[in-house]
């Protein structure tokens, strides 16, 4: 078992599955894989025409991972993304699992409208749901994405905030476009919910350049991904990182 486990940190696999538990001394983070992932080595291109660093995995472990902060000051539940929402995603399954109610869910932060982060959000009818200002113009003027309005909050407008705001307490939205126009990273103290800024870990965090066919502007979403390493000190949370999803930066 300890040889497996070591083969499988080796060749960046996760040994788990479900959910893990992060405890801090303001809060505690639930990491709940969604769906298993792996992303093929042809998704990826580098951005950089001067890139000179050439692929030779066949694909890369990732994850659909969705994250729970529960506040330790008022026991509030919020949640960073929904997932794909069945029959693909296992959020409400691994949720039952860890006694963790949907209904207690009281907040939904949407990092961006792609279907693997809004897909969930019909099964927390409760919870309000909040979205860049800027990822939700840009959506609306995006045809390609219309079809996702079926996941959104029906007959309501989800609350749309500005970048730089405090949304709860020691939690404020970062703008890190490319991925999407209004991509956002939410920073909670030194921790940062990084949404898809990294799909392939092993490959994305040593040579950033590299974009995956999903990224709308590649040039930006590299250099939002090049700021992060700068900038973001601290642990990640990332929706497809190997489960359970962080990596100290």
């Amino acid at each position: 078992m300890r040889l497996f486990f070591a083969a499988s940190m080796l060749l960046g696999l996760s040994a788990r599955a479900g959910v893990e538990v992060f405890d801090y001394p303001d809060c505690r983070i639930y990491a709940i894989q969604d769906a298993a992932n792996r992303f093929p080595a042809s998704l990826f291109a580098s951005s950089d025409p001067k890139e000179t660093f050439v692929q030779t995995e066949r694909d890369y472990a990732g994850s659909v991972n969705v994250f729970i902060v529960e506040f330790k000051a008022d026991r509030r539940r919020i949640m960073i993304d929904a997932g794909f929402g069945a029959p693909r995603g296992k959020l409400l399954a691994e949720m039952k699992k860890a006694n963790l109610a949907p209904e207690s869910i009281s907040d939904i932060l949407v990092t961006h409208i792609h279907p693997d982060h809004v897909g969930g959000l019909p099964d927390f009818p409760q919870a309000k749901v909040h979205i860049a200002r800027d990822e939700y113009a840009a959506w609306v003027k995006d045809p390609a994405r219309k079809y996702l309005a079926k996941y959104l909050p029906d007959g309501k407008q989800p609350d749309l905030f500005a970048y730089g705001v405090e949304l709860f307490p020691g939690l404020t939205a970062v703008k890190a476009p490319g991925h999407t126009p209004g991509h956002t990273v939410f920073q909670l103290k030194d921790r940062y919910f990084i949404g898809d800024l990294i799909h392939a870990a092993r490959l994305q965090l040593a040579h950033p350049a590299f974009c995956a066919r999903y990224d709308m502007d590649p040039q930006l979403a590299a250099a939002s991904r090049r700021h992060a390493l700068k900038e973001f000190h601290g642990e990640w949370f990332g929706a497809h990182l190997p489960f359970p999803g962080k990596h100290h930066n």
